[in-house]
């Protein structure tokens, strides 16, 4: 999957961050942004400030849209969901259990395996 058809799936299957994406890619390369950047700059932000306002259950919609793109088996994707928004979140937030029934089985999976890596002391 190329960046344009993953960005295009976000703003699909979430129309009310299309202004955001437009904003965020327009000064950059428009729909050709890389999918790191995009989500990283949108999705993360978006979620994290549900979570830290404490909208647990608003958050299920676009975890279901992560195992979604998980279940896709696509590499690229695959990348961008464990090491952008997984990590992400996981580095901005306080209570990870709080999250962690919200996630399906392949979300789950990439969150726990991250969160291995990390209590080994690993760095990026």
């Amino acid at each position: 999957m190329e960046a344009i058809e993953l960005n295009k799936k976000l703003i699909e299957a979430f129309p009310e961050l299309e202004q955001t994406y437009h904003e965020q890619t327009e000064w950059q390369e428009g729909e050709g942004t890389g999918s790191h950047v995009v989500y990283g700059g949108i999705l993360v932000p978006t979620i994290l400030a549900l979570i830290k306002g404490g909208y647990y259950p608003q958050t299920k919609k676009f975890f279901d849209f992560l195992e979604a793109l998980l279940e896709e088996t696509d590499e690229y994707a695959d990348d961008v969901v464990a090491t952008t928004v997984i990590e992400g979140i996981i580095m901005d937030t306080i209570d990870n259990e709080q999250v962690k029934p919200l996630l399906g089985v392949k979300t789950l999976a990439v969150w726990e395996e991250y969160e291995k890596w990390m209590s080994e002391g690993s760095t990026r």
